[in-house]
């Protein structure tokens, strides 16, 4: 472009008339030539992208984008929640196609998923879209602790929620929002609750953790909450809604508000979301990938992640919230729905899932009783020790479920040749009525086995030996030792030497737990407490009479939370 200043005088040499034309005629070739070219070169360009795009490139630095082929072929396992919802997504995008690579979608439970991959199988998918992201930190915790050598896992954005709700009748549903009930209400026991197995459905588990917060962190409070709970667990999330539609009282199951919406459109009970208005959780659903997994297969699944943050509508005609929370536009209720949940954090949940399972677990426990003479000291004016001792140990027998076992030994000194420890019931299951009277029978008799000193150290570790040898996995194994005084046995161990060998056999995939309780004042509550920490266990000390009973009853019902229970 030629700019022309004001108010200059015309030269001499100024150029003609059809030299200026000529001039001009020039320029706009020039200025037509060089639009060519660029229109050349940009045809050039599109092309290009285009070819290598067919040929399988990718051009560098290519947002993720929902248009287009995968780049590569995914296998994905996700939740039967889940499995509907991401059919539909999928078939919306181009990979559904003839000429792009296949999506294959294959429905299984989180739970058997997680299994799998803690028992250290090989993944046979590139994707895994569980119910909860607690499933994958489940799998990575199971096999850290069974030293399993498990495929590592990347768990990616959150696509989609649901909130954990209280499924109860219309009138106990209305009764229950106008007193504002919550998870604190399970904890007053101010409703019945039933619940799908914590260790299947990802539910309960967030409902574990739930509670744990209701009770401020109390682990006593908590324990008594799951042992009461335990009698009303279920197999799966039907089940449970299943148990509230006939219930004749009033009772909630704990489930999801996706899994309600589905028993509401399978049936014609009708039940109803009850939304806690104390603790709020939600279930994350993530996208789950193998550390290990090629570029191509982490750009297809970066594509398919943007394509189910923009099928909200897919997610919704599954009863499914997006990963904001965001209610659908059918899920309403009186309380009002459209306030997000509060995603729970996946490790605590995972934890809150290892305690119910120790806390439920059948207990295996060996009774180590100590019948040496100062059990025959009196310890009220009209009972020994060890008349207060039997009665404890009776009403402790009867606490314990008919799934545990349990076995008696007795120790003083030298019962055996030199042996301080003596067997006098084996081990058997308390729900057989032959074996638990035999073990009642034994505990009203053992002041007829009192004599001697205290062989305390060596039979604590006779004891812990015999449980790791003969161990049952998916039990807690403990040994209940009872003892009045301190160790008379110059012969054996000593206390450092017993605190070594119980490290020795310390095995966290195996774990043997001494709960130690001392009776009166001359117990070495110092030995038992260090001999309860070296193996997680717990030391209690009753220095009045009445105290035995008390403590005997707490350390076995507060089995499955040492050595943390507060």
């Amino acid at each position: 472009m030629v700019r022309v200043q004001p108010n200059t005088p015309i030269s001499s040499d100024a150029p003609t008339r059809a030299a200026v034309r000529a001039a001009q005629r020039r320029r706009r070739s020039l200025l037509l030539l060089g639009v060519i070219l660029v229109l050349v070169v940009a045809i050039a360009v599109v092309l290009g992208i285009f070819l290598t795009r067919g040929t399988g490139g990718e051009p560098e630095q290519e947002p993720a984008s929902t248009s287009g082929c995968l780049p590569s072929s995914l296998r994905i396992t996700a939740d039967p929640a889940l499995a509907g919802a991401l059919e539909a997504i999928v078939a919306d995008l181009p990979s559904s196609g003839a000429d792009c690579p296949d999506v294959t979608i294959v429905a299984e439970d989180s739970a058997a998923t997680a299994a799998a991959l803690a028992a250290g199988s090989a993944p046979d998918f590139d994707v895994w879209v569980p119910d909860s992201a607690m499933w994958p930190a489940r799998a990575t915790g199971q096999a850290e602790l069974t030293g399993v050598d498990a495929a590592d896992l990347v768990v990616g954005a959150t696509v989609a929620s649901t909130p954990v709700v209280f499924a109860a009748t219309e009138p106990t549903a209305a009764a229950l929002e106008s007193a504002g009930a919550g998870f604190s209400s399970l904890a007053g026991r101010a409703v019945a609750a039933v619940l799908p197995d914590p260790s299947m459905v990802a539910a309960s588990s967030a409902a574990l953790l739930a509670l744990q917060t209701a009770v401020g962190g109390d682990a006593r409070a908590f324990t008594a909450l799951v042992l009461g709970l335990d009698t009303g667990v279920v197999p799966t999330a039907a089940d449970a809604l299943a148990a509230v539609s006939a219930a004749t009282t009033p009772t909630v199951a704990v489930t999801t508000e996706q899994a309600l919406r589905k028993y509401g459109q399978e049936t014609q009970t009708p039940l109803v979301p009850v939304y806690p208005a104390d603790v709020k959780p939600a279930l994350s659903v993530p996208v789950v990938t193998l550390a290990e997994a090629p570029t191509g297969t982490l750009e297809a699944v970066e594509m398919l992640t943007a394509a189910i943050a923009e099928g909200s509508g897919h997610l919704a005609e599954f009863g499914l919230r997006d990963a904001a929370g965001t209610a659908p536009d059918a899920a309403t209720d009186a309380a009002g729905t459209g306030a997000p949940a509060e995603p729970i954090d996946s490790a605590n949940q995972a934890e809150a899932l290892r305690t119910w399972q120790m806390l439920t677990a059948p207990s295996r426990m060996l009774s180590l009783n100590d019948v040496s003479g100062s059990m025959l000291q009196p310890a009220t004016a009209d009972m020994r020790r060890i008349d207060l001792f039997e009665q404890a140990a009776v009403r402790a027998v009867n606490s314990l479920s008919d799934d545990s076992s349990l076995a008696t030994w007795v120790f003083s000194s030298r019962r055996i040749g030199g042996q301080d420890w003596q067997e006098v019931v084996p081990f058997g299951p308390l729900g057989d009525p032959a074996h638990k009277q035999r073990t009642i029978d034994t505990a009203n008799g053992l002041d007829s086995l009192v004599g001697g000193g205290t062989g305390l150290y060596d039979s604590v570790l006779a004891a812990v030996q015999y449980m790791r040898d003969t161990y049952v996995p998916g039990q807690v194994h403990l040994v209940l030792l009872n003892t009045d005084g301190v160790n008379e046995d110059d012969e054996g161990l000593d206390l450092p030497e017993l605190l070594a060998q119980l490290e020795t056999l310390r095995d966290p995939a195996k774990p043997v737990a001494v709960i130690a309780i001392g009776y009166g004042p001359d117990t070495d509550q110092s030995a038992l407490e260090q001999i309860a920490a070296a193996t997680d266990g717990a030391a209690y000390q009753a220095l009045q009479p009445t105290d035995i009973g008390t403590v005997l009853i707490d350390a076995v019902t507060q089995r499955g939370c040492r050595p943390n229970c507060g």
